[in-house]
Order: C-alpha cells, then structure tokens, then sequence
C-alpha cells in the first residue's frame, strides 16, 4: 500500500494547511505543508469532494473536511 492523503486542512485565508497521512505502514500522520503545496488543493478539488466533517472534540468545532474521491472516468 502506498501512502494516502486522507485529509487536507487548509484554514480559510491561511497560507498554511496540514495534510492527515495513512504512510505504507497503516500509521497515521499529519504533516503541514506550505503555501506552494495548499494552492494545489485547487487541483485536487478535481480529484476530491468534500466529505463528512472532522470535528474538534474538545471545542466542538470543525477544523476541516474528509475528502472523498471522485471517480475518474
């Protein structure tokens, strides 16, 4: 298995984002990226719609979205 990116946070008008990560091993990660690598969620909408949200469950809030794949055809 290769790794996964199985979500994308990128806080609105933020030139950061952070990446939650399934590596090859079935451990999971997050890793933050930069504003090179947050732009490209504009790609990735192509590939991806937004799914189930991902709430913070000490404050209750969203932080962000699961992604899930769109179909290529």
């Amino acid at each position: 298995m290769q790794s996964q990116i199985i979500a994308l946070l990128v806080p609105p008008g933020s030139l950061k984002a952070t990446m939650l990560v399934r590596r090859a091993d079935g451990q999971f990660a997050l890793e933050r990226i930069d504003a090179r690598v947050a732009a490209a969620t504009r790609v990735a909408a192509a590939w991806f719609r937004k799914g189930a949200p991902i709430v913070d469950p000490d404050t209750s809030k969203v932080v962000g979205y699961e992604m899930t794949e769109v179909a290529q055809v």
